[in-house]
């Protein structure tokens, strides 16, 4: 039986039956995360990683959606790559979906270069010129850049992504120039 904690909650993902711990009072995903993992293109037999996620839905959702062999889940917040594993638990999925509790910062010492065939990630929108903060830090720290900026994610998945691999971000149109300028430096 998977331990639930006081103030979580259980969602049903509304696929093969799986469902995802979360707490209401922090941050939950939203619609953009359900679009990130099906819009994913995933080959069969890819080895996936999902940096900045959170309780591991989009894992667990490409898990059941896809013909994917293996999802990894990376995530800063202890709290919440613990909700993940709880309900990579809660759904049987221990042999195909994983997470790791770190920063995408430190992913070239997490993972071997060019280790993963997809690499998907909705990180923190956010920049220091733009939003309103606010005061739960848990819904801060995913929402805004203050653990990382949007270079750090996209080198971390030039690094973890196989020559010819797939790259799947959901992020804010104002910040595509940016985004373009990345990618061609990495």
């Amino acid at each position: 039986m998977t331990n639930i904690l006081p103030g979580e909650r259980i969602d049903d993902l509304q696929c093969k039956g799986y469902r995802l711990i979360q707490k209401p009072e922090g941050f939950c995903f939203g619609m953009d995360a359900v679009l990130l993992a099906h819009y994913t293109r995933v080959p069969k037999d890819a080895k996936v990683l999902d940096m900045c996620s959170g309780s591991g839905v989009i894992p667990i959702l490409l898990a059941g959606i896809s013909i994917g062999s293996h999802f990894t889940g990376l995530e800063l917040q202890e709290a919440y790559s613990g909700m993940a594993c709880r309900s990579i638990e809660l759904n049987n999925l221990q042999d195909r979906v994983s997470m790791i509790q770190g920063d995408v910062k430190e992913a070239a010492g997490l993972f071997p270069s060019a280790s993963f065939d997809v690499v998907t990630t909705n990180p923190p929108y956010i920049n220091e010129k733009h939003g309103l903060t606010n005061p739960h830090e848990p819904k801060n720290i995913a929402r805004h850049e203050i653990y990382l900026c949007l270079e750090d994610v996209i080198k971390a998945g030039a690094y973890v992504l196989r020559e010819g691999g797939i790259f799947t971000m959901i992020h804010k149109p104002f910040r595509l120039p940016e985004i373009i300028s990345l990618m061609k430096k990495y």
